[in-house]
């Protein structure tokens, strides 16, 4: 394969060319040099020979900034830079033979204190290198391709380079092989050429980091997500943020010809202030959660520690960001940062706004109390602040002039109409005027209320009615903080067009919503609420629900910690204590403020529906309704409130989707190579897509059972024959598995039948698997977007799926609707657009009792996007864990087993979609509480 002696003659004859000065080093095998079968990979058998070379040595750096640390190097044909574990460079030839043209890398950013671990993968032909590190104080070392620095050993080919505890520096390199000299050279990379390459370098790497800062910068002004470690944390949106926050990232997106790495450093500045200001907000909460749940003192104590630290520490950060000391702001961050690892230290506590294990939780969206009036179709015309909290039916709304235009009334679309013509918008206001309530319908002109003739409002809220008879929606709310001047309705063909709010001066703050979320004697209600005067006996119901939110409101929760223990003496249940954070609002009426802890609108949905083993443990008190969600019920004059939440009886599991209706797709040596990459990742399940029963299956199976896999058989029909008999086969064949060793997804994708039949079907895969086989789950999809009776999608899809009957199945869908894009979270999605999408999976969970299967999601890799390169696949493969382990959902991540590819020095590289499942897993919340 090498003809060795013309490469060294052609190696030495272009060095002493090219004048490099750094020795050349290349493998000394003595004649030992280790020997391996070839490499397979999915199909692919026998096909990959090349080995991996690796050159390894140790850089012992002292402590102390670094001004610049760097090397030029040339290898032949390629080389593969690694430093302590992550790969920092590569370089190839142009024209596939021979050395490289020489190639610089820069270390500054990756050196850390102490020992570092340097690695070049090469051919054993070697390379020559030569580099510095030069600290701020003028402390230098030099480093070169010195025989006694390095040392070279061989492995097999598809070797996963970065799991090797090679890359650790307390590997122990003695037995590996030495180096030897081909060329000496006495001439050095100058040191000025050193610092010249490494300010280039250096200049780009932070064109590339401001580049990321001002998406951060963007996604924290316009969104309220912080993006620490390319994982963002957000809820509520930006109003909810200190302002000056906001507006310190505001400016900064503004600002011109700022030098480079500035936007860098105050992105990691303002987003680790938020991070950390949310963590010491969660102890604090965990603290009083834990309490109200009986745990351990000790865990109260050191959650209560840790917060007591931290809050005065964020107020000399906050001063150090505020005066531009930006290196004293990331120390105080860095100390913060480990008051928290410690605080959580042996515990697990879930973050600010967070759930683990809790498919009745709080969601980060508006869609479910309805609080955002731009759901409703209405528009503020007015410059305003708007604060949409999750945990309240309301907005707050912030003026910057003196007067609210809230516009749009007349494009609603009508509800059911009685009485013609359709106007939807406001026809009436009730106003607390003189210690009553009147109705008061517009003037010519359109005024309502004005307080020069009708004197002040007697108490801080006027509710607008429309027409219910009309077409028109159930009444919104304005809960007031300063008095208004007037109110108008502006009128159009349709009826009122835009309702406007006047204040005597700029930065008003009121509140709008809709109190009721459901009618009561549609007609009846409609006559009630127009009819002049009006009558307050029978308004008491409506009136009752103003009163209750001119009140609560004046505590506005904003944030909220989800505490749990086990529930004592059970193994499938946890006792949840919710613990709210509030904005304390004063009005100018005085109005005593009512704190609520309310529960969760997917609780009262789940109690509404007698979900078995679904309890409230706290005294609560119903308020009202939520609508579809059940009562409104919430722990009053409480900032916490418990529940006990039932667990589904079984493990989760969660892993890879490959696609392998080829005949030799499985059962080859490489699908033991693709099964223990995936176990490596800390994925616990295996989904090969296929239609095969015979060994080849078998032995797939027996890899995965060895593996510690739970191998998953998914099917496409249209090619299968009798489908029932394919699974009763099947069933006899895994009957007597472990529970973890094997499941069964039926059909993917049924797309060819419309959903009765589908029904139908399924109910008999279902009897013949279990006539057999009583131990393993059931996956079940929901029928596909492109399919009958699917949309929208997945609403209609989940509302077309009928439930087995059978304990052991969980419910499943696919959905590519959120594949990589350049950046995540972006101007247009984010993960509460995941959310939202995927409602009805949430609520069919809570209905029929069952778990959910994402069973195919990401396929980033048949994007335009490089998963290789694009970090924004960790942000969003971290979201989407996020929402499995609160709704403890089961996965499978699409990778068409395009999420590895073999380097040309025959290693296997990972994608950032392994790197996004190792630091999942790592954090130990899988299973956390099914063990």
């Amino acid at each position: 394969m090498k003809a060795r002696g013309f490469l060294a003659c052609f190696l030495l004859g272009s060095l002493l060319r090219s004048g490099w000065g750094a020795p050349w080093i290349a493998a000394d095998w003595r004649g030992r040099e280790p020997q391996f079968p070839p490499g397979s990979l999915f199909w692919r058998t026998n096909e990959f020979r090349r080995c991996p070379v690796l050159f390894r040595t140790v850089l012992e750096v002292e402590g102390g900034p670094i001004a610049y640390a760097g090397f030029r190097a040339r290898a032949f044909r390629y080389a593969f830079v690694f430093l302590n574990g992550r790969q920092v460079a590569s370089a190839r030839t142009a024209g596939g033979e021979g050395p490289t043209e020489p190639f610089e890398v820069e270390l500054t950013p990756f050196l850390r204190s102490g020992a570092n671990v340097l690695i070049l993968s090469t051919e054993d032909e070697g390379f020559a290198l030569e580099g510095s590190v030069v600290h701020w104080d003028g402390r230098r070392f030099r480093f070169a391709s010195d025989r006694r620095r390095w040392k070279v050993q061989k492995f097999p080919p598809l070797t996963i380079l970065e799991d090797e505890p090679c890359m650790r520096e307390d590997f122990d390199d003695s037995q590996w092989f030495p180096v030897r000299v081909v060329a000496e050279q006495d001439l050095e990379v100058k040191e000025d050429e050193v610092r010249t390459f490494c300010q280039r370098l250096e200049e780009e790497r932070w064109r590339r980091w401001d580049e990321d800062a001002r998406w951060r910068l963007q996604m924290l002004a316009e969104k309220g997500f912080a993006i620490v470690d390319w994982e963002a944390f957000g809820w509520a949106g930006a109003e909810r943020l200190p302002r000056w926050v906001v507006e310190m990232a505001q400016t900064a997106l503004e600002a011109p010809n700022k030098p480079a790495g500035w936007l860098h450093r105050l992105a990691e500045g303002l987003t680790r202030f938020v991070r950390l200001s949310d963590q010491a907000t969660n102890l604090a909460n965990h603290a009083v959660g834990l309490e109200a749940l009986n745990a351990p003192q000790r865990d109260v104590e050191a959650c209560h520690r840790a917060a007591q630290a931290l809050f005065p520490l964020l107020k000399r950060m906050e001063a150090a960001l505020k005066g531009g000391d930006m290196e004293r702001a990331m120390a105080l961050a860095g100390q913060g940062e480990g008051i928290v690892r410690q605080a959580r230290s042996g515990r697990f506590l879930n973050d600010l706004c967070s759930a683990l294990d809790n498919k009745f939780g709080w969601l980060d969206t508006t869609a479910l109390l309805d609080s955002d009036p731009r759901r409703w179709g209405l528009r503020l015309a007015s410059p305003a602040q708007l604060l949409t909290s999750p945990l309240s039916p309301a907005a707050l709304i912030t003026l910057q002039g003196r007067e609210l235009v809230l516009e749009g009334w007349d494009e609603l679309p009508p509800l059911r109409v009685y009485q013609k013509p359709p106007a939807p918008g406001p026809v009436c206001a009730w106003l607390p005027l003189d210690g009553k309530v009147v109705n008061r319908r517009p003037e010519a002109g359109g005024l309502v209320y004005d307080r020069g003739r009708d004197g002040d409002l007697s108490e801080n809220w006027a509710l607008l009615v429309c027409n219910l008879a009309q077409g028109g929606p159930l009444p919104t709310q304005v809960v007031f903080l300063h008095r208004p001047l007037r109110i108008l309705f502006q009128g159009s063909e349709k009826g009122t067009r835009a309702v406007v709010v006047e204040f005597e001066q700029a930065g008003a703050r009121l509140f709008l919503l809709r109190p009721l979320k459901e009618w009561r004697g549609l007609l009846w209600m409609a006559r009630l609420m127009t009819q002049g005067p009006l009558d307050e006996e029978q308004a008491q119901g409506i009136l009752r629900q103003c009163r209750l939110w001119s009140r609560a409101l004046l505590n506005y929760p904003i944030t909220f910690s989800e505490t749990f223990v086990r529930a004592p003496g059970e193994r499938w249940a946890l006792l949840v204590a919710d613990v709210y954070n509030y904005l304390e609002l004063r009005d100018e009426w005085g109005t005593q403020p009512l704190r609520l802890a309310p529960l969760p609108p997917l609780v009262t949905y789940g109690l509404m529906g007698d979900y078995p083993g679904l309890q409230v443990v706290s005294k609560v008190e119903t308020l009202g309704s939520w609508g579809i969600w059940g009562d409104h019920l919430a722990a009053v004059g409480q900032s916490h409130v418990v529940y006990r939440v039932p667990l589904d009886p079984f493990p989760r599991f969660g892993g890879f989707t490959a696609f392998c209706f080829g005949p030799t797709d499985i059962g080859e040596p490489g699908s033991l190579t693709e099964i223990q990459a995936i176990r490596r990742t800390g994925a616990n399940s295996f989904r090969p897509q296929h239609n095969q029963t015979g060994e080849r299956a078998l032995r797939t199976l027996r890899w995965c059972l060895e593996g510690g896999l739970q191998h998953v058989f998914n099917t496409d029909e249209k090619w299968v024959p009798d489908i029932v008999e394919h699974f009763r086969t099947l069933a006899e064949q895994c009957k007597d598995l472990p529970f973890d060793a094997v499941a069964y997804d039926l059909l993917n994708e049924p797309e060819t039948r419309d959903p009765h039949a589908y029904n139908a079907l399924i109910r008999k895969i279902v009897r013949a698997i279990r006539e057999v086989d009583k131990t393993h789950l059931i996956y079940v999809e929901t029928i596909p977007p492109w399919g009958l009776g699917a949309q929208p999608f997945p609403q209609a899809a989940f509302e077309n799926l009928r439930p087995t009957g059978d304990p052991l199945t969980v419910y499943s869908f696919h959905d590519y609707e959120f594949r990589l894009p350049p950046r995540w979270p972006n101007e247009r999605q984010d993960i509460r657009s995941i959310l939202v999408r995927w409602i009805p999976a949430f609520r069919f969970s809570i209905d029929h009792r069952a778990p959910i299967h994402l069973g195919e999601f990401g396929a980033f890799e048949q994007t335009k996007e490089d998963i290789y390169e694009n970090r924004c696949a960790l942000t969003l493969m971290l979201d989407y864990f996020r929402i499995f382990d609160q709704f403890g959902w089961h996965f499978h991540y699409y990778s068409n087993r395009g999420t590895v590819r073999v380097r040309e020095d025959g290693s296997l590289q990972e994608s950032l979609v392994q790197e996004a499942f190792r630091r999942y897993f790592a954090r130990g919340t899988f299973n956390l509480n099914r063990r």
